[in-house]
């Protein structure tokens, strides 16, 4: 058998090195097919004006020319200059006249050889485009030229030796450097230039003593959480003005004020089997603060929880406590386990014209119902708490919802309820009730990169949720 297998492999040698001949043959000097690509098509040099010279990247095919920040004359450039590969030719040439208030493709020829450039101009800016302290995003004032961030006492951030990062508008420098720390105890000042171009920005940092939403988790501040976690919470203090961070034991030892509180986000990455005994034995930490918890659930305040949190509906009393979802899976810290493709996993709507849904972008092609929170390259950690239909209590939304008293919101692929909505303690559905996101796409924090698309539904979502419960 082993002869046997040595023998094929030496025919295929052997007939793979006479096609190699064959195509050798095939493009020697007596067989050419007249192409002619002995030539380059290189743009070497773009002036416009006389004055703004490109700069131009060959391998991005860019051609990029700057001009002052107050220039108003890009409907009517002319090319003074403009150098290409020996025996090229282009579709522009001196002297021509080009509107290039927006960009134009400028091709280049030599031969049988075809390069296509985009050739733009751009005003030099130095706009302030992101701002993050110790990863807690500020409020951007572009009118004023300010940042506000707020913090609570408990975030675990030393304001006098707290390290910023920073994202410019194109071209711009950030001084002091992006990643620096600095001292945030007083007025800071962030000055960005390019070229003609100069602003300063003014930091503001403000410490929340009443919070009006609260991410809470069982570490003692915001870094120390798991990496899922971590992100979530990180987008609820960056996006909602007097957002802050609890850890259970503040909720339970009252070292943070609840009286200003309309809206809780608990997002939990942990290893549970969906029933209520089990998480109560695996969080005893959550279960320290349930007095509390309940208390602000009865006073109306509206709660997300995403994830092993969906359990924690049960110790508020917006679920009944024998009643919890049958079909989980995942756990761990957050790590990604499943990497998209090109066409992202995603969930369906029962009813697409909740409030939850509202202005989310949709994915081509795919039906209305189609819920999409993750771009290709995207990785999920995958974990899942969600109802089984084999149960017949749970068979469909018409069962799911004569059973909970809820109204279930989404499912899976599978049919199975994934994302549900209990009523608030005065036993309606919005303000002051309980959302649920069960579902594993409900997904916060990626490993491997991505190009952000559908998941800033993520954060749309999230935004129609914060309305609905409290207002």
């Amino acid at each position: 058998m082993i002869t046997k297998i040595k023998r094929i492999a030496s025919t295929l040698t052997v007939i793979g090195y006479c096609l190699l001949v064959m195509m050798l043959s095939a493009c020697s000097d007596d067989n050419t097919s007249g192409m002619n690509v002995s030539g380059t098509c290189f743009v070497k040099e773009l002036v416009l004006n006389g004055q703004y010279t490109a700069t131009i990247s060959v391998e991005k095919r860019l051609i990029k020319v700057k001009v002052p920040e107050n220039f108003d004359q890009k409907a009517d450039m002319q090319i003074t200059s403009l150098k290409i590969s020996d025996g090229a030719t282009c579709n522009f040439k001196e002297g021509d006249h080009i509107n290039l208030e927006s960009a134009k493709a400028l091709r280049v020829s030599n031969g049988d050889l075809v390069m296509d450039y985009q050739l733009s101009v751009r005003n030099d800016e130095a706009l302030l485009k992101l701002f993050l302290l110790e990863g807690v995003k500020g409020a951007i004032n572009q009118e004023e030229k300010t940042v506000t961030v707020s913090v609570t006492g408990n975030s675990g951030i030393d304001l006098s030796n707290a390290t910023f990062e920073v994202e410019c508008s194109e071209d711009a420098v950030c001084s002091p450097a992006s990643g620096t720390k600095a001292d945030f105890t007083e007025p800071f000042h962030l000055t960005l230039t390019d070229n003609t171009a100069t602003t300063t920005y003014t930091v503001l940092v403000t410490l929340i003593q009443n919070p009006v939403a609260l991410f809470v988790g069982k570490a003692e501040n915001v870094e120390m959480l798991n990496i899922e976690e971590k992100a979530a919470a990180k987008w609820l203090t960056g996006n909602v003005e007097g957002a802050a961070y609890a850890s259970w034991q503040d909720i339970a030892d009252g070292n943070i004020s609840l009286d200003e509180v309309k809206f809780v986000f608990i997002h939990m990455n942990s290893a549970t089997s969906g029933n209520y005994n089990d998480f109560k034995s695996k969080e005893p930490e959550a279960m320290l603060a349930q007095p509390k918890m309940k208390e602000l659930w009865e006073r109306g305040v509206g709660f997300v929880l995403g994830r092993s949190a969906v359990n924690y509906a049960n110790a508020l009393g917006a679920m009944p406590e024998d009643l919890a979802p049958d079909n989980a899976w995942g756990g761990g810290g957050g790590e990604g386990a499943d990497k998209m493709g090109d066409d992202p996993w995603h969930f369906f709507a029962f009813d697409t014209e909740h409030p939850l849904w509202h202005g989310l972008k949709a994915y081509p092609g795919a039906s209305a119902d189609a819920i999409y929170t993750l771009d290709p390259e995207y990785t999920i950690c995958n974990t899942t708490l969600q109802f089984g239909d084999w149960d017949p209590r749970y068979a469909g939304k018409e069962a799911w919802d004569a059973t909970t008293g809820g109204n279930a919101l989404g499912k899976g692929g599978d049919g199975k309820v994934s994302v549900w909505e209990l009523k608030a303690h005065n036993g309606s559905f919005g303000k002051g009730g309980v959302i649920c996101f069960g579902t594993g796409l409900f997904d916060w924090n990626s490993p491997t990169p991505y190009t952000s698309n559908y998941h800033d539904n993520m954060g749309k979502i999230m935004l129609n949720a914060l309305d609905y419960l409290t207002k």
